[in-house]
């Protein structure tokens, strides 16, 4: 039994929290990252998504009164996309190597468990695509000067695709900020790492040790850092939120974010449903009564925003309501949850191609696949990131050639969006929890209920 650090993934005041829990080690020795919430993330002890608000609340006068003079503030935004920009790519990186080399995932268990958030992801990503093709809320937003827009994204070829996921070198992947090639190779080195460590507790040796230290060290330090850029967001959010009403039609950007809200509570309410389907087709299980256990944990969730903070409240509804196994419940709410951002990878994929619309880009089939790929990448390391939806999504709009400069304005909305994104997140760590006790071979199933202390349950194929 160890205390477990267990990141949050999304946050509306972007603050970054740890929960300690009571677990099962999931590798011995091993401990993950532990990055307590900074002074930084609270200016002046206010939460950061209040200096949000009020920022909004002043930039629409302030560009009313400004008129296209407002224009200038750009360069807050800017300058701060760019901060955020730089770090996202090592951040990711030393996210998805502290987290796979920090657990023990093994198994069929395990196997089964990746792959049940790997179809979720790309079911939530499809909905959210579909949806905001058909009612394609960023039309009229006009987030561009309109005499002077910018050149679009070049058109790939799947051949280019292909070539583009093995880079030149280890330090261009950083310096074009191409996810897709941090990714592959950020897998490589841990799966290396991993058998590395394998290999040395076998022989009853720590070498590794010094490396799981050093890397957790170095999240440790750009998470800080990020926190002190993010302190500055409500800077940005002014910056782009006054220049866009200084223009003409430039209120026309908030009626375009209500149709963006539409879109995404939608495509949530979707993916839930896909969730209460998965629960009546292979888990045998009643919609009504997954809801029902799940109660407590939804509000618990939407109210905080924070996965690591329901975490003992998701643990006792797993193992108390719905009846699940310790072993499948501990693997999905401490473990798992690093690895799904079902809702947030919905989120994304929404606002980029609503960012596209509103810019003027046609983003064709091929962009759009490149968005899939890149969502779906971005969220195996944006689990422990605080807000990781908004920090990753510079490296989306960078894989299809999009200026991310706008992006601050998605921040207006996003602490509401953001609780029922997480919200939807954490159930969709329930239906993965409850899917592995029900689809786990017997054996599987009796290792968990021994870890209670109880009578072996077999449930019906």
């Amino acid at each position: 039994m160890y205390d477990a650090t267990i990141g949050a993934r999304d946050g509306p005041s972007l603050i970054s929290r740890t929960e300690r829990i009571e677990i099962m080690a999931p590798a011995e020795g091993v401990t993950g990252p532990d990055v307590p919430g900074e002074p930084e993330s609270r200016p002046g002890g206010i939460p950061l998504y209040l200096w949000v608000i009020g920022a909004v609340a002043l930039a629409i006068p302030a560009g009313l009164a400004w008129g296209d003079g407002a224009t200038r503030l750009n360069l807050l935004p800017s300058l701060i996309i760019r901060a955020l920009g730089a770090l996202a790519a090592p951040l990711v990186v030393l996210a998805i190597l502290s987290a796979i080399v920090s657990n023990d995932i093994r198994g069929r268990q395990g196997a089964l468990m990746m792959v049940y958030y790997v179809i979720n992801t790309f079911v939530a990503m499809a909905i959210g695509l579909l949806l905001t093709n058909l009612i394609r809320p960023g039309v009229g937003a006009e987030l561009i000067d309109l005499a002077h827009p910018p050149a679009p994204p070049p058109k790939k070829t799947v051949t280019d695709l292909l070539v583009e996921l093995i880079p030149r070198s280890i330090g261009d992947a950083f310096a074009q900020n191409n996810l897709a090639q941090l990714v592959l190779l950020t897998l490589a080195l841990a799966i290396g790492l991993v058998k590395i460590r394998n290999e040395q507790q076998a022989r009853g040796e720590t070498t590794y040790r010094a490396a799981v230290d050093l890397l957790n060290l170095g999240f440790e330090l750009l998470m800080r850092v990020l926190l002190w850029v993010v302190a500055l967001v409500p800077l940005a959010v002014f910056g782009v939120v006054a220049s866009s009403v200084g223009q003409k039609e430039g209120l026309e950007v908030f009626r375009s974010l209500i149709w963006l809200i539409a879109v995404v509570l939608v495509g949530l309410s979707c993916q839930v449903t896909w969730y209460l389907t998965l629960m009546a087709v292979f888990a045998r299980m009643s919609p009504p009564r997954f809801l029902r256990g799940a109660s407590d944990v939804m509000a618990s969730t939407f109210s905080t925003a924070s996965t690591a903070a329901t975490i003992p409240i998701t643990l006792r509804a797993l193992t108390g309501k719905l009846g699940v196994s310790r072993e499948s419940s501990l693997l999905t709410a401490c473990v798992g949850t690093n690895f799904n951002n079902d809702g947030t990878a919905l989120y994304q994929a929404s606002a980029v191609l609503f960012m596209a619309q509103a810019s003027g880009f046609d983003l064709g089939p091929i962009d759009q696949v490149i968005v899939v790929v890149t969502t779906l990448l971005a969220s195996i390391g944006a689990g422990g990131i605080p807000s990781g939806s908004f920090v990753t999504l510079p490296l989306i709009f960078a894989a299809v050639g999009m200026p991310a400069d706008k992006i601050p304005v998605l921040l207006t909305i996003d602490w509401f969006l953001d609780r029922c994104r997480t919200t939807s997140n954490v159930l969709g760590d329930m239906t993965v929890a409850v899917l592995l006790d029900r689809t786990a071979t017997p054996a599987l199933q009796s290792i968990g209920a021994a870890a209670e202390g109880e009578k072996p349950r077999i449930f019906p194929s």
